[in-house]
């Protein structure tokens, strides 16, 4: 039961003429807000009108006092019957607390496991982005370290080739010295040839000149002739040695094989002709001309 003002549990309950039941509070904060003379009130529920004082007893006989009630009275109710539904009740309350002390306990451990399933999630989250990161970085690691192996094969290869261009290098180079050895020893055997084919041509000019003038070759006669410059010498026939050995031999006299011409313009150059153009022989000396039957005529 309810109290109609406050609408909770009745406390120290009473009841109006109407029937009505109100906590003894709570009517009075009611007829005391509603009553200006403090007399009468009406019911808060039904709007009756009821009478806020007792009548005075003192002029009637006592046996007339009982029927003679005040408008207002304490309502006892008997509870004894509903003592288990009491119990029952008190037990389903504290069940009711306890629950809420669970439940309670329970959102509290919901929260923080939410809580802990966030931050797990968050930090998966971003361990996942982290193992992407790291893939990214093997890869680029693995791609550097094959084109480091590729530059290394390269360098490789290219020190190689280098290697075997310094030892290609290395043996032109030799065959360069030994060419120039063989070009230097066939210079001075060719020089030593041609100094003694420029001997040997000398001694042809010297005995055509004294055959022409009718006398035999001597080896030490001296005979003045006209030479290639159109100036007068003088000259010792001289035996040639045509061999290409630098030590000294035997010299012998070369045996002309035709005939001498019998012209000496055809030996000796004329005092007032025009110079002969110089000679490709080395130092441009000037080389007279062979006759036919020379063993050096080309």
């Amino acid at each position: 039961m309810s109290c109609g003002i406050c609408l909770s549990k009745l406390k120290e309950p009473v009841s109006v003429p109407c029937g009505h039941l109100y906590c003894t509070e709570c009517l009075t904060g009611h007829v005391s807000a509603t009553s200006p003379d403090g007399f009468t009130s009406t019911c808060p529920s039904c709007r009756e009108t009821f009478n806020m004082v007792r009548p005075e007893l003192t002029c009637l006989p006592k046996k007339f006092h009982q029927y003679i009630v005040p408008s207002i009275r304490r309502v006892y109710i008997d509870m004894s019957r509903h003592e288990n539904l009491r119990k029952k009740l008190s037990a389903s309350e504290a069940r009711v607390a306890a629950l809420e002390k669970d439940k309670e306990r329970l959102m509290a451990e919901c929260e923080r496991q939410i809580a802990a399933a966030r931050a797990h999630s968050h930090s998966e989250t971003h361990a996942i982005l982290r193992a992407k990161e790291l893939k990214e970085m093997l890869r680029s690691s693995a791609l550097d370290a094959a084109r480091a192996e590729e530059a290394r094969d390269d360098a490789q290869v290219a020190m190689e080739e280098a290697q075997e261009a310094m030892e290609e290098a290395k043996e032109a180079a030799a065959q360069a010295q030994t060419i120039a050895e063989e070009s230097q020893a066939a210079l001075r055997a060719m020089k030593i040839k041609y100094d003694k084919m420029k001997r040997h041509c000398r001694s042809l000019a010297l005995d055509a000149a004294r055959r022409e003038e009718g006398r035999e070759p001597d080896d030490e006669e001296e005979i003045v002739f006209e030479g290639p410059s159109g100036i007068r010498k003088k000259r010792t026939s001289a035996l040639v040695d045509l061999s290409l050995d630098e030590a000294p031999v035997s010299p012998k006299r070369l045996r002309i094989i035709r005939p001498l011409p019998r012209s000496r313009q055809s030996l000796v150059t004329p005092v007032n002709a025009a110079p002969r153009p110089r000679s490709s022989f080395p130092g441009n000396i000037d080389a007279p001309q062979l006759p036919l039957g020379s063993p050096f005529h080309s």
